[in-house]
């Protein structure tokens, strides 16, 4: 099996942290980068080609949603999981128009983190959109 890998953006270096020790108890997923914000993100997807970026949606310097765009314009083979404190509607649609292959509402569960992952990693899925949580609003 090949190893997944993860580049983690949040502007909290805390969050950033949890989320890299959670997923090292993986075997198949491989954090490789981290960055603050939405520029850092793009810099970084560019020079380390993760798989699967996590993106927090709210940012200082440039927001999550904007930094989706960009990185699905320029490395569409990048899968990004959008992770937010808030679940309205409004933002799964604006995450999913931003190219996100899913969208976690936080607090969530290591097994729902690593499930999402291994969904958008998944090359079968590759050109699919696998959002878990999208049937819920009427997405799916």
């Amino acid at each position: 099996m090949s190893c997944i890998k993860v580049l983690i953006v949040d502007d909290v270096t805390e969050t950033r942290a949890n989320l890299k020790r959670l997923l090292q108890l993986e075997p198949d997923i491989k954090v490789i980068g981290e960055a603050a914000n939405g520029e850092e993100a793009i810099r970084q997807a560019e020079d380390l080609r993760p798989d699967v970026v996590l993106m927090d949606i709210n940012m200082p310097v440039m927001n999550g949603l904007r930094a989706s765009e960009a990185i699905t314009l320029a490395y569409p083979a990048i899968s990004i999981i959008i992770l937010s404190v808030q679940g309205e509607p409004e933002y799964l649609e604006r995450a999913r128009l931003a190219g996100a292959r899913d969208f976690l509402t936080k607090p969530f569960t290591i097994d729902e983190l690593v499930k999402a992952i291994r969904q958008a990693y998944n090359p079968e899925k590759k050109h699919e959109k696998s959002w878990t949580a999208a049937s819920d609003y009427g997405f799916a």
